[in-house]
């Protein structure tokens, strides 16, 4: 996951930092707590729609894979990009 964050970060000319903290799917997060999620952050705003982009794409690709292959068990966590 890192690998991919870097190749994008340097592709989109943004930094990418994953923050917050893990919840399990049905669980609300600590108090003054956030989920998971990934910052992206550059002083140019075609930088972060760059970033915001491929992630997009990736998460659809895998998504994608998970679906088609008969080997995997979908976990039904949602997902958001914002």
């Amino acid at each position: 996951m890192y690998e991919a964050l870097a190749q994008i970060s340097e592709y989109s000319e943004a930094g990418i930092t994953v923050r917050g903290t893990y919840v399990p799917p049905g669980k609300n997060p600590p108090e003054g707590e956030r989920k998971l999620y990934l910052a992206i952050e550059s002083s140019q705003e075609l930088a972060v729609a760059k970033a915001k982009s491929e992630i997009t794409r990736l998460i659809k690709e895998e998504l994608l894979k998970l679906q088609t292959s008969a080997h995997h068990v979908i976990n039904k966590a949602r997902y958001k990009v914002i």
